[in-house]
């Protein structure tokens, strides 16, 4: 066993310890990406889940005041009132739905259908030039493309 370990083996142990120092990189080079892509994918999900939820919340407002979803209706000021807050509430969130699907292709599958639906309830609401002020030009050029 002595004999492995004589000055004539030395280069074979110093090749041996470089190559198990370069597996090991390589395998936490892989490790690494690896924990980056789970990490990412496991963010979309939570992302996704909490865009969901907050888009359910803005809907029950809608159902609990159905004048709120309704176009070309007639409203009290009060419902007038209502309904432009709950609008702007709208258009923010589809412009951060907007923003979040430049970022990943895959919600645009999801989420560009819904931004259409709120597009044609709501679009007499963002069409107003008070209203447009509150927004980014990209956003904008996006609805108005559509």
């Amino acid at each position: 066993m002595d004999i492995f370990f004589s000055e004539e083996y030395t280069v074979l142990w110093a090749a041996i310890s470089s190559i198990m120092g370069i597996i090991a990189t390589i395998m936490a080079v892989f490790a690494l990406l690896y924990s980056m892509r789970t990490y990412n994918k496991t963010m979309q999900i939570v992302h996704y889940g909490e865009i969901d939820k907050m888009y359910f919340e803005i809907l029950k407002e809608a159902l609990s005041k159905p004048h709120l979803a309704r176009q070309n209706i007639i409203r009290t000021e009060e419902q007038n009132v209502e309904y432009d807050i709950y609008a702007f509430i709208i258009w923010n969130f589809l412009e951060s739905i907007y923003d979040r699907c430049m970022l990943d292709e895959n919600l645009k599958t999801t989420w560009f259908p819904i931004i259409e639906a709120e597009r044609i309830t709501h679009l007499a609401w963002i069409q107003n030039p008070q209203n447009r002020l509150k927004f980014k030009d990209s956003f904008l050029n996006f609805i108005d493309r559509k």
